[in-house]
């Protein structure tokens, strides 16, 4: 049984599972050799958006193009929310359209992510990547019906209680961290877990199959 990371932008040196993430638009070459999702992300949105998504569509039909994304909103960047909400719920079409599950990108935009994707949570998954933000929020999610893909620095939080999230809802990534091995994160989350690192391995795989096999 391998460890899965889910969202990460390197090649793993290790004996894991991992998914590349690719951008349409910002990354020039997209190996197909190993798994990968691949999606337009908010950094990326502008002028050739149409272009960029008809590109995205012919990687989507790919056996290793497991999952499509990341994509989202982010409210840090200057493109207008309007326009990333249209690109993210483009995305959200091909998901259903290509029966594949999404990865999402979201920076204090939560509320509008809720929004948008409540007419579709039966229709295909949905994975919040990266995430590293409070407890509450979690559970909102989580209740709302998304996955959490988690960020190696919600262990720097002492009071988000790690083991009050459903086991079932979760994933671990590396993101662009070139230096930390998908297997550091099981170990570090399985102490604050207290649970046995096979086990905590067991359920991740049993997530990653019932999404994405």
């Amino acid at each position: 049984m391998r460890f899965i990371n889910l969202h990460t932008h390197h090649i793993a040196m290790d004996h894991s599972l991992f998914v590349l993430n690719y951008r349409i638009g910002h990354d020039k070459v997209i190996d197909n050799t190993h798994l990968f999702s691949v999606g337009l992300h908010p950094w990326d949105i502008d002028q050739n958006n149409d272009l960029f998504l008809s590109k995205l569509e012919q990687f989507l039909t790919h056996p290793n193009c497991i999952a499509i994304g990341e994509c989202g909103i982010d409210k840090l960047i200057t493109t207008p929310i309007e326009i990333q909400k249209k690109v993210f719920e483009q995305h959200l079409q091909l998901a259903i359209n290509y029966n594949k599950p999404l990865i999402i990108h979201c920076v204090k935009a939560f509320d509008e992510l809720i929004e948008i994707c409540k007419p579709y949570h039966n229709r295909t998954s949905l994975i919040v990547h990266g995430f590293n933000k409070s407890e509450n929020l979690a559970k909102q999610l989580i209740d709302k019906g998304f996955y959490l893909s988690l960020h190696h620095n919600l262990l720097l939080k002492p009071d988000f209680n790690i083991q009050s999230l459903p086991l079932d809802k979760l994933f671990f990534e590396t993101d662009d961290n070139a230096h930390l091995l998908i297997e550091e994160v099981y170990k570090d989350f399985a102490l604050k877990l207290n649970m046995e690192l096979d086990a905590l391995k067991t359920q991740i795989n049993r997530n990653f199959e019932t999404l994405f096999l």
